[in-house]
């Protein structure tokens, strides 16, 4: 019975790679949904499913296990694009934190997924539903199970999603539209030799159905002639990890670099709430080992940005402000001598427009990552602010997030508002040119697209460009001296992608680390081509949560 079985699953795979496609796909294996799975498709962990009005219902409705069928399939790639459609309509699914928007796929698997491995390499999409508590997730996402993002309706109705998979390229189509290019999506080394294709629940603690008409896997030829060779150079060092002195609570850090050989670091030293301690180091050997500024360490008002001023002495102000009954907000301004080893602190005081001044709790001003020492002696500082203002159809208050531009003309004493460079919170903003200055932020406080905006007028005012595929938290962006843009970003993975043209396409995306904390990154060029590269991802086997690594940058043609 076995060989029998197994001999007309041969059959109905041969007649499929006999089926070509309209556009040259000669489809491999396929599910139609005219009954179960079966061979030569198999079950992974405990899926739940029956064919109800012409679809596989398939559900995983247990938290200590998967819900997913599998197949492998086999061909020569040379000169092929792999492709991979999908036909699914979403109906409901929990999440990280119980939240319908919130998954950690790379760290926990996905409820509604498919997921494709050439033996190479394995990635895939996921399906996340609408949810009214945050209006950018309104329509619910599509997404790679690493950083790319794409907002549409997956609970509508029935939606084809296509990935079109070449090298280590990803694109993905819904309905025949392309919704992420996926340069360097394809980019998680795969786990064995073996080529597979699955769909369904890969989460153990995650929950969720959908309803599927089918899946299937082919090859065609490939549109282009060959795959594009990269002009960079890049080589990632081994990681090393903080050194820590005593009991480890850090987390999240920002760097900075004084010139003259010396690095600072801020970093939170909590448990990510408002008015979290944060602490202070200094480096004087290329962030290889760090040593605590005395009084600057579990400080609620450590500086969180840090720049030299013109007559060498380093000036900072504290990330946290508090807003007072007047409407004006204080905070404190930290002035370091020039080898960072003594400070003094004084009171400021910040004004901001009413609009985006707090009014009640939960709502902040977060001075945060960028500042400069302008040649007039002023100093101008990134920050960024969250009001519940936006109202949503259900009558609930959204924290919208601001970015803006402070300025100070008497050493953080008082700090004007310069200019509101636009929607999104936890900023990065890098000077391309006297005139021209880019910022990226990250609009909401779930997992989502990263906001992309610049300006040609030296910041005063600020022009929304686009919403960037890439997505989730803690951009930093740094123009290196060979007239490389780098920008770093984190969650649930620490990512790096590399621009040629001022961030207006963002290529050479790499994986720096798969290990899970907050995924918060920074970057810093510590000489010419070298960046260092920290984030939070706990090495094991270590103390520390904060990890480091060289990135060399180089330009090939």
């Amino acid at each position: 019975m076995k060989s029998t079985l197994a001999l007309l699953a041969t059959l109905l795979t041969l007649l499929g790679q006999l089926h070509a496609a309209a556009d040259g796909t000669i489809w491999r294996v396929q599910y139609d949904s005219k009954s179960l799975p079966a061979a030569p498709w198999t079950a992974i962990g405990k899926p739940n499913a029956k064919i109800d009005d012409g679809a596989l219902h398939l559900s995983d409705d247990a938290k200590d296990d998967h819900g997913a069928f599998e197949t492998e399939w086999n061909g020569d790639l040379g000169g092929k694009e792999i492709i991979v459609e999908a036909r699914v309509k979403l109906v409901s699914m929990v999440g990280h934190r119980e939240s319908a928007t919130a998954t950690w796929p790379q760290r926990d698997g996905a409820p509604i997924c498919v997921q494709v491995s050439d033996g190479k390499h394995e990635e895939g999409i996921l399906l996340t539903p609408p949810q009214d508590k945050h209006p950018e997730a309104a329509k619910g996402y599509v997404r790679t199970l690493t950083d790319r993002f794409a907002q549409a309706d997956t609970m509508d109705g029935f939606h084809t999603y296509r990935l079109i998979i070449r090298g280590e390229d990803m694109a993905i189509e819904r309905d025949g539209k392309r919704i992420i290019e996926g340069c360097d999506a394809f980019w998680r080394p795969a786990t064995s030799p073996r080529k597979f294709i699955r769909f369904g629940s890969t989460s153990k603690p995650f929950t969720g159905e959908a309803r599927w008409e089918f899946v299937r896997l082919g090859l065609r030829p490939a549109s282009t002639a060959a795959v594009e060779t990269s002009p960079l150079r890049i080589t990632i060092s081994e990681p090393w990890p903080l050194n820590v002195e005593e009991k480890n609570t850090e987390s999240r850090p920002y760097l900075y670099d004084m010139g003259e050989g010396l690095l600072l670091m801020s970093n939170a030293q909590g448990a990510d709430s408002l008015l979290e301690p944060y602490g202070v180091r200094r480096s004087t050997d290329a962030g290889k080992t760090w040593q605590a500024i005395t009084g600057l360490v579990q400080n609620v008002n450590s500086p969180q940005e840090l720049v030299r001023l013109a007559d060498g002495r380093i000036l900072g102000p504290s990330r946290w402000t508090h807003l007072q009954p007047d409407g004006t907000l204080t905070g404190k301004t930290s002035i370091l001598d020039s080898k960072a080893e003594t400070f003094t602190m004084h009171d400021s005081t910040i004004t901001m427009p009413a609009e985006f001044r707090p009014a009640r709790a939960g709502e902040v001003l977060i001075v945060e990552r960028n500042i400069w020492a302008e040649k007039d002696g002023s100093i101008t500082a990134a920050a960024w602010s969250r009001r519940f203002s936006l109202k949503l159809p259900n009558g609930r208050s959204f924290p919208e997030r601001h970015t803006h531009l402070l300025r100070s003309t008497d050493l953080g004493k008082t700090w004007t508002h310069l200019a509101h460079v636009g929607l999104g919170g936890e900023p990065a903003v890098v000077r391309l040119s006297d005139s021209e200055w880019l910022a990226v932020t990250r609009p909401d406080a779930h997992m989502s697209n990263l906001l992309q905006h610049r300006s040609l007028d030296g910041g005063k005012t600020w022009k929304f460009e686009r919403t960037l595929e890439e997505g989730s938290v803690m951009p930093d962006v740094v123009l290196m001296s060979n007239g490389v843009l780098a920008c770093s970003y984190g969650r649930p993975v620490s990512n790096l992608m590399l621009s040629l043209d001022g961030g207006r396409t963002w290529r050479d995306h790499r994986v720096i680390s798969d290990r899970a904390n907050f995924n918060y990154t920074a970057i810093r060029e510590i000489s010419p081509g070298r960046l260092l590269y920290m984030h939070d991802g706990q090495i094991p086997g270590t103390q520390a949560r904060i990890n480091s690594l060289y990135i060399d940058v180089s330009l090939t043609k």
